[in-house]
């Protein structure tokens, strides 16, 4: 069956089945360019006979980097847009996701976790492509859904994105301008044919599609570690030694916790193979930024800026040491965007003054999908009315300095970046308020202690006493992704109000940078702890730095995060002899949940408990 070519991204036609050359370096496997062609065309193939075509869009969830790839780029061929689910979100919202994106067809693994999204998503009405790890992929079932066009013939991804409304909403991005941008990306950052690229960021998150585009885009090899190695700086750390990474784009909250894998390991050993280094997502910081020049010796290092809705904005070669500056600026604009620095009406503020950031530009996304009122708020005319230019307003706050570049001043509304990851607060408090028991919530943005943001929400229950922290965590838990829910969680017999009748969010910011609010509850009283819960509150306060003195004291209301959980992992797996999933350290975030889930596996008579023996490597 032949694909047509005409909705084809521009580089999609340069991998050839003559080219031998390493295109993806995974676990336990190198595939050449002309095997990843193989697999392209036989998913393509496969894809057309479901109906995907231009104006449709495609779920991808597959766990092995080389087929999601190939997978992805499958559906540029046949036209279509793709959509990605992440299997360890919550089943309800990737419903969410499915719906609303209008997918004619699901494609997945086959067996496992594979089988499971088929049977928690996937309806009468839509196709089932699955692929069973030899890069071969059999229709399951074929689908009935033949609407109208759920999306314009030039989409190439939908990014689903923290919306203030309480549900996730889709970012409809266009082919050309992930053309437009990784060309000229890749040539920025020095990538060449000899690059290696590292394939960090999870594939729910626009910056994935950036790693991959722009590496195979070049003809570079990209490094794609397995899930697990993915949650593990210290693993990580490893593939980037072994494979000889050269170029890394991710979020300054994951490269300090790159540094500080590599002093543990290495004292203050660098990185000298790196040639490329793009930092983007959060406000960079003076002392992170000449902490990489240190480790990269010999990098061209990127401080970025950008939301989605135009991939990026601007950049900044980091080319001296910042010195005492209180902030890395953004930079300037890309090619292609012009960046206007106004007041609420429109109109520019003079230079050195503050004005939200608006991005003139022919490479923005369509809008929100089927939020025609929000994307209305959110592009606008091109004052020049030159064709196909629109201005988006993002809503972060900048100055510009007399030499032109610009610094990153904030935001004008409740969103917030944790770990890189865009987040609506207003999204938080619906779900929370939605839960049985509250009467109010707020959600409020706090220092994690580490220099890294973390989320504290405000309850006040209906009844006094009738909810806990550990049931609202758990209930959270069970609809939104892990960076969307609250590190801490107090609960306040009246939310403080200002004279207008709003949510006074500046006192509860107050209050929640004190660290003796988290997970407060009334008249709360330590419990003595028993032999497995002291050696986890053990293992907890030497990773985190604070004391755990509680059975309900609460890993993450501690300060803990995704970056944390590995290392926890580790000293489970020294000193109880057992290898616990990393999922098991969100399911059981409670000192005396944890305990009872370690003591359960031990009494099992697991072969590392019985017998005292080593764990087997964590992989």
């Amino acid at each position: 069956m032949g694909i047509s070519t005409h909705h084809q991204m521009d580089f999609t036609n340069r991998i050839r089945k003559d080219d031998e050359r390493p295109a993806i370096i995974s676990d336990g496997e190198i595939l050449s360019y002309g095997r990843l062609r193989d697999r392209i065309d036989h998913y393509a193939d496969v894809l057309a006979f479901t109906g995907a075509e231009a104006g449709t869009t495609v779920a991808l969830s597959l766990e092995r980097g080389p087929d999601a790839v190939a997978a992805m780029l499958a559906t540029v061929e046949t036209g279509a847009a793709f959509v990605w689910l992440d299997g360890a979100q919550p089943a309800a919202r990737n419903r969410t996701v499915l719906a609303d994106s209008g997918a004619v067809c699901l494609v997945t693994d086959a067996g496992g976790r594979g089988d499971g999204l088929v049977r928690d998503l996937a309806g009468p009405d839509l196709a089932v492509v699955q692929i069973d790890g030899t890069a071969t992929a059999a229709v399951e079932r074929l689908g009935r859904r033949r609407g109208p066009r759920a999306v314009p013939e030039d989409t190439a991804v939908i990014v689903y994105t923290s919306g203030s409304t309480g549900t996730p909403k889709g970012i409809v991005q266009r082919r050309v301008n992930i053309d437009e941008f990784t060309r000229w990306f890749s040539a920025e950052v020095g990538m060449t044919e000899r690059s290696k690229v590292l394939q960090w960021a999870q594939f729910v998150y626009d910056a994935s599609y950036v790693e991959i585009f722009s590496a195979i885009g070049t003809g570079a090899t990209l490094v794609m570690p397995p899930p697990a190695v993915k949650a593990d700086v210290h693993l990580v750390l490893d593939w980037i030694r072994r494979h000889g990474v050269t170029h890394i784009q991710t979020a300054p909250s994951l490269y300090r916790a790159l540094f500080d894998a590599l002093t543990a390991t290495d004292g203050h050993a660098t990185l000298d193979a790196l040639r490329g280094i793009t930092i983007a997502g959060e406000a960079l910081s003076p002392a992170l930024a000449q902490e990489a020049r240190r480790v990269f010796p010999n990098a061209d290092l990127f401080n970025m800026y950008g939301p989605a809705e135009c991939i990026l904005a601007t950049y900044h070669r980091i080319t001296e040491n910042p010195g005492d500056s209180r902030t890395v600026p953004i930079g300037i604009p890309l090619p292609g965007r012009e960046v206007l620095l106004c007041h609420e009406d429109g109109t520019l503020v003079p230079d050195g003054e503050i004005g939200e950031i608006r991005v003139r530009s022919r490479f923005l996304v369509h809008g929100y999908l089927h939020r025609p009122e929000e994307t209305e708020r959110a592009f606008l005319a091109d004052p020049h009315g030159e064709p196909g230019f629109r201005v988006y307003r993002t809503g972060d706050l900048a100055a510009r300095r007399p030499d032109g570049t610009l610094v990153f001043e904030g935001r004008i509304d409740d969103q917030v970046k944790i770990r890189g990851v865009r987040v609506e607060l207003g999204e938080i408090e619906v779900a929370v308020a939605e839960l049985p028991g509250v009467l109010h919530a707020a959600v409020v943005p706090v220092d994690g202690g580490t220099g890294d943001r973390q989320l504290c929400a405000y309850v006040q229950p209906r009844e006094p006493g009738a909810l806990s922290p550990a049931e609202l965590r758990s209930a959270l838990a069970a609809r939104l992704p892990h960076a969307m829910v609250p590190a801490r969680f107090v609960l306040i017999d009246a939310m403080p109000l200002t004279v207008s009748g709003k949510v006074d969010k500046r006192t509860l910011r107050a209050t929640a940078q004190d660290p003796a609010t988290a997970d407060r509850t009334p008249d709360a009283r330590p419990a003595e702890l028993s032999a497995t819960q002291r050696k986890v509150a053990g293992i907890w306060s030497n990773v985190l730095g604070v004391a755990a003195d509680s059975p309900e004291a609460d890993f993450f209301a501690l300060g803990g995060d995704s970056l944390n959980v590995p290392r926890v992992r580790r000293a489970v797996a020294e000193t109880f002899g057992l290898d616990v999933p990393l999922a098991a350290f969100y399911e059981y975030p409670g000192i005396e949940q944890l305990a009872r889930h370690l003591d359960e596996l031990l009494a099992a008579d697991r072969p590392a408990a019985v017998t005292g023996s080593a764990p087997a490597p964590l992989r």
